[in-house]
C-alpha cells in the first residue's frame, strides 16, 4: 500500500499570495477604502439617531421614576430623528 499525500500540500504560488502582493495590492486596498469611506458611517449614524433618544429617556425614567414616559417620548423623538437622518442621507447621495 502506498502512502497517500494530503490534498493541497503544494505551497501557494507567489502571484496569488496576498502577503507578497507588494505595493500594488496595498494601493488597491487603499483605493477601495477611500471609495467606501463615505458609506461606512451610514449604519452608525442611523442607529445613533434612532436609539439615542430612547436610551436617554430610559435614563430620565430611572432617575426621576417616571416610567414609561421617558422611554415613550424618547422613542417618538428617536423615530423622528431617524426619519430626518434618512432624508438627509437621501439628499446627500442624490437619490
Amino acid at each position: 500500500m502506498t502512502p497517500s499525500t494530503p490534498p493541497n500540500t503544494s505551497p501557494p504560488s507567489d502571484d496569488h499570495d496576498e502577503r507578497n502582493a507588494g505595493t500594488d495590492g496595498m494601493a488597491a486596498w487603499t483605493d477601495a477604502l477611500r471609495d467606501m469611506a463615505p458609506h461606512l458611517h451610514l449604519g452608525w449614524t442611523l442607529a445613533a439617531a434612532a436609539a439615542g433618544p430612547p436610551l436617554l429617556g430610559f435614563a430620565v425614567d430611572w432617575g426621576l421614576g417616571t416610567t414609561p414616559w421617558g422611554i415613550l417620548v424618547g422613542g417618538g423623538i428617536g423615530l423622528a430623528a431617524a426619519a430626518v437622518q434618512l432624508k438627509r442621507l437621501q439628499e446627500e447621495f442624490g437619490q
